[in-house]
C-alpha cells in the first residue's frame, strides 16, 4: 500500500484530492495538511512510525511557505519521500525548482480523474520497481533503471487538443471559476470577446474532461439552450 499525504491550502480541494486517491487501488491517504509547516511536521513524525509517507501531493501556494520549501525542508531532514506537485503554476522558475528537488510528477490544475489516475498508475509502477530493492545497498542493472525511470515518463493525454488555444482555454476556465451559476456559450462568448461557435467548442472540451457541467436551460422559447457552469 502506498501511503499518500495531501498538502493544499484549500480544504475542499484537499478533500477532493484525497477522494481521488481513495478511488485508486493500492493507495491510501494517511494525512492532510493545509499549511506547509503542518505538513512538514506531520510527515517527519510519520517517518519513524508504522505508516511512513511514500508520496506527497504537494501544492505550491500555501499560507506560510512555498510548497517547494516544504520539499526542501524534508530533503534537508533526509526524509525518504517522493513529491508530486499539484498546482496551477507552470512558470519556468517553479518547474525548474521542482525538478531540482527531484519531484516525480507535476499535475497542472485543473485536471480530471482520468489524468490523475494515469499519474498514480505511473507512480505505482515506479514505486514498485524501486521499493522491491531491499536492502538499500541493492544494485540495479541498466535495464532495471531504465524501466523504473521510464515508468514516470508516461505522458498524459494532451491538455489542449489540436486547434484549441491554451490561452483561450485558460481565460474560459478563469471566467467560469470566478462567476457563480451557469451561462450559455453566447453569454460567455460576449464576456471574452469570442464567437459563440468558438466558445462552444472550448466549453464542450471542458465538459468532456469533467471540469465543466452542462445542462439544458429551461424557460426559454423554442429548443432549450445549453448552459455551462464550473464543476467544482
Amino acid at each position: 500500500m502506498i501511503n499518500t499525504f495531501v498538502v493544499d491550502d484549500e480544504e475542499l480541494t484537499a478533500a477532493a484530492h484525497a477522494e481521488y486517491i481513495g478511488r485508486y487501488p493500492g493507495f491510501r491517504v494517511v494525512g492532510i495538511a493545509l499549511t506547509g509547516q503542518a505538513a512538514a511536521r506531520a510527515i517527519i513524525e510519520k517517518a519513524s512510525g508504522p505508516e511512513p509517507v511514500h508520496l506527497v501531493l504537494q501544492d505550491i501556494n500555501l499560507p506560510d511557505m512555498s510548497g517547494l520549501d516544504v520539499a526542501r525542508t524534508l530533503r534537508a531532514r533526509r526524509v525518504d519521500v517522493d513529491f508530486m506537485i499539484v498546482s496551477a503554476h507552470r512558470d519556468a522558475g517553479t518547474v525548474r525548482g521542482a525538478a531540482a528537488l527531484g519531484v516525480v510528477g507535476y499535475l497542472i490544475k485543473p485536471f480530471t480523474f482520468d489524468v490523475f489516475e494515469r499519474k498514480l498508475a505511473s507512480y505505482a509502477q515506479y514505486h514498485r520497481l524501486l521499493s522491491s530493492a531491499t536492502p538499500a545497498s541493492t544494485t540495479f542493472d541498466q535495464n532495471e533503471l531504465d524501466r523504473a525511470f521510464a515508468a514516470m515518463q508516461e505522458q498524459s493525454a494532451p491538455r489542449v487538443p489540436k486547434g484549441l488555444s491554451p490561452e483561450t482555454l485558460d481565460s474560459l476556465v478563469t471566467a467560469l471559476q470566478q462567476v457563480a451559476g451557469f451561462y450559455s456559450a453566447a453569454e460567455l462568448a460576449r464576456e471574452l470577446g469570442l464567437s459563440r461557435v468558438t466558445a462552444r467548442r472550448y466549453l464542450e472540451h471542458l465538459t468532456e474532461r469533467g471540469i465543466v457541467e452542462r445542462r439544458p436551460r429551461h424557460g426559454t422559447p423554442g429548443r432549450p439552450e445549453l448552459e455551462y457552469g464550473w464543476n467544482g
